[in-house]
């Protein structure tokens, strides 16, 4: 896959987002959000391939979120990764409840992290065909 991903990363840590911004760096046109409400907004408007998401975060968590991307038809098809640094197979399974396509532990690995992107980017393009 040679065309751009449009990437939405949300975290409550900027140093976080600075992370993953740098691991997907010439992947795509990436946005950020620093809460669920934040990245509802931006999703809603433009909605993007994947979105990388702080499991932890004040206010709306990241499972509410995926809920939420999930109840509305215009992102209900968005590929969603879970950005965590708990990894317990009941964190892992309530992640994968709410609607997340992934689960990625933190500290994160940059080359997982792109395959995945790109991986999940290539399935959300197969579904719209």
């Amino acid at each position: 896959m040679t065309d751009p991903i449009r990437i939405l990363i949300v975290d409550d840590e900027p140093a976080n987002i600075q992370i993953l911004h740098a691991a997907l760096s010439g992947m795509g046109a990436v946005q950020f959000a620093r809460s669920g409400e934040q990245a509802l907004k931006l999703a809603g408007t433009q909605p993007p391939e994947v979105v990388l998401l702080d499991v932890m975060m004040p206010g709306m968590d990241g499972l509410a979120v995926t809920r939420a991307l999930r109840a509305e038809p215009d992102t209900a098809a968005v590929m969603v990764i879970l950005v965590s640094g708990g990894s317990s197979d009941s964190e892992i399974a309530e992640g994968l409840a709410s609607g997340a396509d992934d689960f990625i532990s933190k500290p994160v690995s940059p080359s997982l992290i792109r395959q995945r992107v790109r991986l999940l980017a290539e399935l959300a393009r197969r579904r719209k065909g």
